[in-house]
């Protein structure tokens, strides 16, 4: 069954705009911290002048001078995020990290906007208005820089500002990591709920690979299948940890990756071809490491890395020298999109490798004994530009299918049956999802008595001036 014979059909299509999250910390308004001489969730980091506080009701009530509370866990691309209900004064956040970094809304008489304090320097974004009651006060680090969003309490968010936070980088360092927090900012009256930190799924995502077994078979459990999906945000990116229930609308974020290449730093590197190795019970990932050089690395561990912020130990692949032939392994600066499996019938396991050749990007292929290394060249694609691929086995048959550029105006999905790189086949959707160079993400999953065949892929529609921060996502179901 070549993926080239069946007809996708548009089944959906979701944009999830900061909507998915799994939480780190939370602000507990179950009992009047500010009251207590025992057992305070919240302590008092510093305050100054006359103050007044109060929990009650589901709310935080401030007035007077300046107060900072221990909110709890700092993470350098978590998000954070309170509901101010009145202001008059200043309401914001605190990140010891380990320089203390403010960010804060602002309302004094007729003036409004935001406040940005780092590194001895203190800017200001001023706003026409703030309207009046609940605003969702959204703040997003991406380790060298911070975004604010805002919104009402039902509706969506838009992204106000954004500010470099250079000073912020060494915040990736697990040893300066472990001993930041973060912290509520009051001053003057304020009201404020619903405050906590959280990972979320970026304004946009992209990058989109199912989690399998060793063989290739798409893991399954609970009636949910995983996916590894970069996460993009007003800029840069990381990697995300998604669930779906195929066939449906419901998807969850559960985790994300982050990954040391024994320099102590979490580099948010994306694009991982994840497998479980049900024999030797482990994780084996294959990842770009775009922020160590735009080359490829590996890592293997034995925890479950699907749920919860994770780190993986990786080793980088070394970088060919200038007169190594295009053909060879380890790899090459610019490499990406890797993806790995094993083929009990020939006991290989195989590789491909997107890498620039001749002007664009083509598809190398090697085989193996080892998971990780020894891997000899066995083939390329030429022609186009292709990106996204990842192999499925349909009817016994090995195919491996990317994404390209566009023909004659209409997205193309490339179709290569494994071993033979020379020709390919399309696939075939009823809606040209908008896109171009987007991911060939095909895979079967067997539902109820059916063996129903999926294909999730994303355009490149910017959601933010960023380059690359493209995706809106489309899922298509094969006739069969």
């Amino acid at each position: 069954m070549n993926p080239a014979d069946l007809m996708f059909r548009r089944r959906f299509s979701v944009n999830f705009y900061k909507t998915l999250r799994f939480r780190l910390c939370e602000m507990s308004m179950a009992k009047d911290f500010t009251r207590t001489n025992r057992g305070n969730p919240h302590p008092l980091l510093r305050a100054d002048g006359e103050r007044e506080e109060n929990v009650g009701g589901g709310v935080y009530r401030h007035s007077g001078g300046g107060t900072v509370r221990l909110l709890g866990m700092f993470f350098p691309y978590a998000t954070y995020e309170m509901t101010v209900r009145e202001l008059c004064g200043e309401a914001g956040f605190a990140f010891f990290c380990p320089d203390e970094i403010k960010i804060a809304l602002f309302r004094d008489g007729e003036n409004c906007g935001l406040r940005f304090t780092s590194g001895g320097k203190r800017a200001e974004v001023p706003f026409e208005e703030i309207p009046e009651g609940p605003v969702r006060f959204v703040v997003s680090l991406r380790r060298s820089a911070v975004d604010v969003y805002l919104g009402g309490e039902e509706g969506g968010l838009r992204h106000a500002a954004g500010f470099d936070a250079p000073e912020m980088e060494i915040s990736a360092r697990e040893d300066v990591m472990k001993k930041s927090s973060s912290a509520v900012m009051l001053r003057g009256a304020a009201v404020i709920s619903g405050v906590g930190g959280y990972m979320d799924c970026g304004v946009s995502q992209a990058d989109i690979r199912p989690v399998r077994t060793e063989g290739g078979e798409v893991l399954v459990e609970g009636g949910r299948v995983w996916f590894t999906v970069s996460v993009r945000m007003q800029a840069e990116c990381y990697q995300g940890i998604f669930s779906w229930i195929p066939g449906t609308e419901e998807f969850e974020m559960t985790g994300a990756l982050f990954y040391d290449a024994g320099d102590g730093v979490w580099g948010n590197e994306v694009a991982a071809s994840v497998l479980y190795d049900r024999n030797a019970k482990r994780w084996l990932v294959w990842v770009c490491a775009f922020s160590r050089g735009h080359i490829l690395g590996w890592a293997s561990s034995p925890g479950d890395i699907r749920f919860g912020l994770n780190v993986l130990d990786i080793t980088l692949v070394e970088k060919s020298g200038e007169d190594t032939p295009i053909e060879a392994f380890p790899g090459r600066k610019g490499d990406e999109d890797p993806d790995f499996r094993y083929l009990a019938v020939r006991n290989v396991w195989v590789m491909a490798v997107c890498r620039i050749a001749e002007g664009g990007y083509a598809y190398f292929f090697y085989e193996s004994k080892d998971p990780f290394r020894g891997y000899r060249f066995v083939g390329r694609t030429r022609g186009g530009s292709l990106t996204g691929g990842s192999f499925v086995d349909l009817g016994g048959e090995l195919y491996f299918v990317c994404g390209s550029e566009r023909e004659e105006g209409k997205v193309d999905y490339r179709v290569y049956r494994y071993g033979d790189f020379e020709r390919h086949g399309s696939l075939k959707c009823d809606h040209d999802d908008g896109g171009w160079r987007g991911w060939g993400t095909v895979f079967p999953v067997t539902l109820g008595t059916r063996r129903r065949i999926f294909w999730l892929t994303f355009d490149r529609d910017g959601a933010s001036d960023y380059t690359w921060s493209y995706g809106n996502l489309y899922c298509f179901e094969a006739d069969v």
